[in-house]
């Protein structure tokens, strides 16, 4: 029987100590990642701590019997480790920027990596990109992506409809995670598209690259439509959403409209632990089935 952790972030399991010991609202907490990751890159030892905790995750998925992974790489640092581990499922390299030459600078980075770990894909485990978020990339890098992956047959990730925030800062062009760039580092935040984040991705044509969505919370009924006709697929993270207060996904529809669904544990920086197990407890009857659902990576 698969056990699946459609989402987490292995190398981020050095900023364990970041997960908060009480709910806390995500743009909140999305700023002291983002002010401890900056100085944490500023350290000769960073590389280290991430091969560290990488192989630390493998061995805590393994013995939580995971089967298949949905791992998120910035560095690719896991690529390598994940492809010697067994494990199946995705290893995603990670693309942001809001800035064009940075998301350009990730993009070609992200397909010279594929260039080199694709033809060495093994043991189920396959090799795709991944998008951070709507509020993070510029329009141009997002579109470019998913034409890519959808033409090459790439498979694509992205955080999409986190928390509330999102939608403000997407809708409204205001909120927390609107003003971050300008706060953390006096950046000019991207003009917004006054659109929700599901709508956007969808004219930037996200959508037809099929995506894996993570966390898929802040949608109405005609966007859970528009998932279900794209064929995209969702990784639910439940314990992660509870602790950042995101809200409530609608877990019930999404699966009345075929939606295939599985659950994740996000990092360690935002989550207790990579045993995706205990996220089957949150939500019923139905656990059993997302455990075991490998049909969200499309493979």
């Amino acid at each position: 029987m698969p056990l699946v952790n459609a989402h987490t972030h292995l190398e981020l399991g050095w900023a364990a100590t970041l997960y908060p010991t009480r709910p806390q609202p995500f743009p909140r907490w999305l700023e002291r990642f983002m002010r401890r990751s900056r100085l944490a890159q500023q350290s000769d030892d960073q590389t280290a701590r991430e091969q560290r905790a990488i192989t630390a995750g493998i061995v805590a998925l393994q013995e939580a019997g995971t089967t298949h992974i949905g791992d998120v790489t910035r560095s690719g640092l896991s690529i390598e480790p994940l492809l010697d581990s067994g494990l199946a499922g995705v290893v995603y390299i990670e693309i942001l920027g809001l800035e064009e030459g940075v998301g350009a600078f990730m993009f070609e980075r992200a397909r010279q990596m594929l260039a080199t770990y694709r033809p060495r894909e093994r043991n189920g485990l396959h090799v795709g990109l991944a998008l951070h978020s709507t509020y993070s990339t510029t329009a141009v890098t997002i579109s470019q992506v998913a034409a890519f992956c959808q033409r090459e047959d790439v498979p694509l990730c992205v955080h999409v409809a986190e928390a509330p925030a999102e939608v403000e800062a997407l809708v409204h062009g205001r909120g927390p995670l609107h003003d971050l760039p300008r706060k953390l580092g006096g950046q000019t935040p991207p003009p917004a598209p006054r659109q929700t984040p599901l709508r956007y991705l969808a004219d930037l044509g996200v959508l037809e690259a099929r995506p894996l969505l993570v966390h898929a919370i802040q949608m109405d009924d005609d966007e859970l439509d528009l998932v279900a006709q794209s064929g995209a697929t969702v990784a639910h993270c439940p314990r992660s959403n509870a602790q950042l207060q995101m809200g409530q996904m609608r877990l019930d529809e999404m699966l009345a409209r075929g939606i295939p669904v599985a659950l994740g544990t996000e990092s360690l920086a935002a989550s207790p632990s990579l045993d995706v197990r205990a996220e089957a407890e949150l939500v019923g009857d139905v656990g059993a089935e997302l455990l075991g659902n490998t049909a969200v990576f499309g493979r």
